[in-house]
């Protein structure tokens, strides 16, 4: 073991303390800067480092006095040339890495001349941001001094033209990276709003081109760098993701009852960071842009132009403020639509004005005004700004209790509050389709106020208080409490479309009782489906879902428009397709395989396989998938005159297909060997066991899903055998499956079936119990 190893010394530090009080973190890591400090001067003063031309430098979360239990060590040896020869430099830097190397520590290093470190600063803008932090360490203190002066210098006389760099670099790492106040598994570091943006912002600050809030931004910078202690006191490495796995033991390290809870406070922090970021980046383009600084007046009267706009809302210098001495109360909310449709930002006066504004029921002529703000296309970035203020949360009744709240589900991108502003803006582009888009615009605010901490059913819950918030809002009754039915009925059509016979009757009487049997909620309910899951995430909504969800709605609007009912559109299971396989079933008494079709813009394929029906042919079609290796999405199996003729949706290219008779030799087989426990093993992997709460697998019973089967809905965790397994149990439990409904969601599958007994009967309450209780054990294995 080294003698005198850094990471001995931080040993003789009591690392946990503080960690839950914000005022302790930044003692604690200045305490932890000088330990450092102090050891790199030893190792120092052993290389017999030179007191003139040469010292040791920081830079990083050292140079900046922020280290935390175990970051990185950034250092640079700065060399006068003229005063310390090459080999001298050499058997310097030797004497100074080669310890720090043996301790453990992980070390970026670097050995560098004043005009090296100049050079540097002006190709490279990392670099050059970096080395704004630039702290003598040991040795010449002269020659740091100018070193950082220059850098200081050179990145002020060249910001103009990096302000475009920076606001880019910022761009691409939320590209690479995305949002730290949305992500399940933070980045603290690299997330956008995390710890590499502050750095950003006090590089635009160095640069006198822009300045920030310097109270909110050293907050924000003591919640991220606390979490990131407390992350690496828990693993023991420099790492910055907080994973799901460590989220619970930081969150009671830093004094949180719960995960969720830290992350709303992390959350606030970084929306807070990258509105400063965004702030301080406009700012400094305004400055530069040809018209961004134009003025009026002459010699002593010159002053920034000002443009007047209806209501008392004003335009200067490239953002949207208010008429203090303005009356008009349509001020503020016009002030937030010119925000929202045109871009600029609004200013932080007006910010703090609207924080402090007495609020009450909003007017039809403000309400109006919102719902125009809601319809503009900028929405998001003017949202995040009165989101730091509080603002909305102060406008919406029931905002607080999910602002910042974080969705446990691999479907969804957003906190709950975000994603009801993502889904507004995948509403617009059904506005000119609906006959009241003003409605679609407010539901799809509100949609999931639901989502308050030990809510049960959200949709059920949030409908309530969706309707209480539009009133608040300025709607009338009758409206209000179409948004009520919209939020209580906004998660109905996908899963019946998606979860139930399409065939059943009982299937579009739901649906037709959702929407109070009235066309234009149905309408209404169509877009908000589809703008709510595409805000969700990628895995929430897809082509053949699509397909599913418009077929259901076709047939609601024939019902309520007494018109006949659309063709199926080409994904859903085609008919002609089915009635080809079954005719072939029926003549050959064998199993058949079809490709009926795939999706050009998806590497999805439908395979339809056919076959008498029996005992085991379920879950024989479903062990034959498995053994292929194809990842079945969705499915639609149905069952009918003997013949069992089910539908599958697998991620696959045509082309990654197996020939269809590779295909129906292996089915053959399957069904030959159906009978016999040891053929039906698939040989798999054991999967892992759940991890959360949320892996935990649900059965569900759905009573009045149909009058002739019993209705059970499984949703568990995702993997290669679950629909085998799932098939297998009910096989061995003697049960029909008269049709099922398949479909793979993030992480997780969610599967309906509709089950019978022997004699093609719904099942009786205790044959129901046994297949529930196994289902669920089938599910957790």
């Amino acid at each position: 073991m080294p003698s005198d190893p850094l990471a001995a010394r931080r040993i003789t530090q009591v690392l946990h303390e503080g960690f839950a009080d914000p005022t302790v973190g930044p003692s604690r890591r200045r305490a932890q800067s000088d330990l450092v400090d102090d050891w790199l001067r030893t190792l120092w003063g052993r290389a017999e480092g030179p007191a003139q031309g040469a010292a040791l430098a920081a830079i990083g979360s050292l140079g900046r006095r922020s280290l935390g239990p175990a970051s990185d060590l950034d250092l640079v040896l700065l060399l006068d040339p003229a005063q310390v020869h090459a080999e001298r430099a050499e058997q310097l830097a030797t004497a100074l890495w080669y310890p720090i190397w043996d301790s453990g520590t992980s070390l970026d290093h670097a050995v560098r001349s004043p005009a090296e470190c100049a050079d540097v600063a002006r190709t490279d803008l990392r670099a050059a941001i970096s080395l704004l932090d630039l702290r003598l360490i040991a040795g010449d203190a002269q020659l740091v001094q100018d070193t950082a002066a220059r850098v200081r210098i050179q990145w002020r006389r060249e910001a103009r033209r990096r302000v475009g760099e920076l606001a880019a670099l910022a761009t691409d790492r939320q590209r690479r990276y995305g949002s730290l106040a949305h992500s399940s598994e933070p980045n603290l570091k690299s997330d956008r709003g995390g710890l590499r943006d502050i750095t950003v912002i006090r590089a635009l600050a160095e640069s006198w081109l822009a300045d920030h809030d310097h109270a909110v931004v050293d907050a924000a910078a003591t919640v991220l760098r606390d979490a990131r202690d407390a992350l690496q006191a828990v693993t023991g490495t420099s790492g910055t993701r907080l994973r799901r796995a460590d989220q619970e033991a930081v969150a009671a390290l830093t004094g949180h009852a719960t995960a969720d809870e830290h992350h709303r406070v992390l959350a606030d922090a970084a929306r807070a960071v990258t509105w400063e970021l965004h702030r301080a980046v406009r700012a400094a383009e305004a400055g530069l842009a040809p018209g961004g600084s134009a003025t009026r007046g002459a010699g002593t009267a010159r002053r920034p132009a000002l443009q007047r706009l209806a209501h008392g809302v004003l335009v200067q210098t490239g953002e949207v403020s208010v008429d203090p001495d303005s009356t008009d109360p349509l001020r503020d909310v016009a002030a937030v639509r010119h925000a929202a449709t045109t871009g600029l930002p609004l200013s932080a006066a007006t910010l703090a004005r609207m924080a402090q504004a007495p609020i009450g029921t909003l007017g039809p002529a403000q309400r109006d005004v919102l719902v125009d703000a809601l319809a503009g296309e900028h929405l998001a970035d003017t949202y995040e700004a009165l989101d730091v203020k509080g603002i909305v949360a102060r406008w919406v009744p029931g905002w607080e209790e999910i602002r910042n709240r974080p969705q446990r589900s691999a479907v969804h991108r957003f906190t709950v509050d975000r994603h009801q502003i993502e889904t507004v803006l995948e509403a617009q582009r059904f506005l000119a389709r609906v006959s009241r888009p003003d409605l679609l615009l407010l539901a799809a605010l509100l949609h999931d106020l639901g989502k308050r901490a030990g809510a049960r059913d959200h949709a059920a819950e949030g409908a309530a208080l969706a309707e209480a918030a539009a009133l608040h809002l300025g709607v009338e009754a009758d409206d209000a409490r179409t948004v009520a039915t919209l939020v209580r009925e906004h998660l109905t059509l996908v899963d019946l479309a998606t979860g139930r016979d399409l065939a059943d009757p009982a299937t579009l009487r739901d649906l037709l009782h959702a929407v109070d049997q009235d066309l234009g909620t149905l309408e209404l309910l169509r877009a908000l489906t589809e703008a709510d899951a595409i805000a969700a995430g990628p895995a929430a909504w897809s082509t053949w879902r699509t397909d599913l969800v418009d077929h259901l709605t076709s047939l609601a609007r024939s019902a309520l428009s007494g018109t006949a009912p659309a063709p199926r559109t080409r994904l859903a299971p085609q008919r002609s397709a089915q009635e080809t396989v079954r005719a072939a079933v029926r003549r050959t008494g064998s199993a058949q395989v079809l490709y009926p079709a795939h999706l050009e813009a998806e590497p999805i394929s439908q395979i339809c396989l056919g076959a008498p029906d029996g005992a085991g042919v379920f879950a024989a079609m479903a062990r034959v998938l498995v053994r292929l290796r194809l990842d079945v999405h969705s499915a639609v199996v149905t069952t009918g005159d003997g013949i069992a003729v089910n539908t599958w949706w697998v991620a696959a290219a045509p082309a990654d297909l197996p020939h269809p008779s590779v295909l129906r030799t292996a089915l053959e087989r399957e069904l030959a060997h159906r009978d016999r426990a040891d053929a039906r093993v698939l040989e798999l992997p054991a999967a892992l066991p759940p991890r959360t709460t949320e892996d935990t697998p649900v059965v569900t019973l759905l009573p009045g899903a149909s009058r002739e089967a019993t209705v059970v809905q499984v949703n568990a965790r995702n993997r290669p055998s679950l629909l085998a397994d799932v098939a297998e149990v009910i096989t061995l439990h003697g049960m029909q499956v008269r049709s099922a409904h398949v479909m793979t969601l993030g992480r997780r599958a969610v599967d309906v079936l509709y089950l019978t007994d022997q004699h093609g009967r719904a099942l009786d309450p205790p044959a129901t119990g046994r297949i529930v209780a196994a289902l669920m054990e089938a599910a957790e294995t």
